[in-house]
């Protein structure tokens, strides 16, 4: 497989995760709601996460910036917060990969660190802005637990067969 085609495979995996939290959202939006806090489904962070194990730096940076760019101007209406945390999260997979051998677990990890870092942000930029005026310990209890641990549950069921996809199309593109 040629290198663009492993190229658009990695930005429709992406986009396809965008459209997945959008629908998430719309569609479960009451039962998100929850005891236990407000549930933020994540995807597009996962993804970039698994995504940024296998693909270039390069590559992953740009397409992190332009889906946060996406983000930023789909859900937000300004720009900034979504494109340089998911710069921030590709950047912090390419430390974090030296050391750490891509696998299931080490795909949870990082994800949690990953969401915890772009919730910590986004929650930052609009506290500053007085966008929100929920406090940081409610911010923690309400929204950051309920979100990593449903995001987390997703990392672990998910990313096996996602690694597993994006495994074959780089072996596949080495063969030819």
């Amino acid at each position: 497989m040629e290198k663009w085609r492993q190229n658009l495979i990695a930005i429709l995996l992406m986009f396809s995760s965008i459209l997945l939290d959008g629908f998430i959202a719309n569609t479960w939006a009451s039962t998100l709601d929850t005891s236990f806090g407000l549930i933020i489904p994540r995807t597009i962070v996962l993804m970039i996460i698994i995504l940024s194990f296998h693909y270039k730096e390069g590559f992953m940076l740009g397409s992190a910036a332009a889906f946060g760019f996406i983000m930023d101007t789909y859900y937000l209406g300004f720009l900034g917060v979504y494109m340089s945390s998911f710069v921030l999260v590709a950047y912090l997979t390419y430390s974090l990969k030296r050391v750490i051998r891509p696998n299931v677990l080490s795909y949870t990890l990082v994800g949690i660190l990953g969401i915890t870092l772009v919730e910590m942000i986004a929650y930052g930029i609009m506290r500053i802005l007085t966008i929100t005026t929920i406090s940081f310990q409610y911010f923690i209890v309400s929204r950051l637990s309920a979100t990593l641990l449903f995001n987390g549950i997703v990392m672990l069921v998910f990313s096996y067969f996602i690694h597993l996809l994006i495994v074959n199309i780089i072996e596949e593109s080495q063969l030819r």
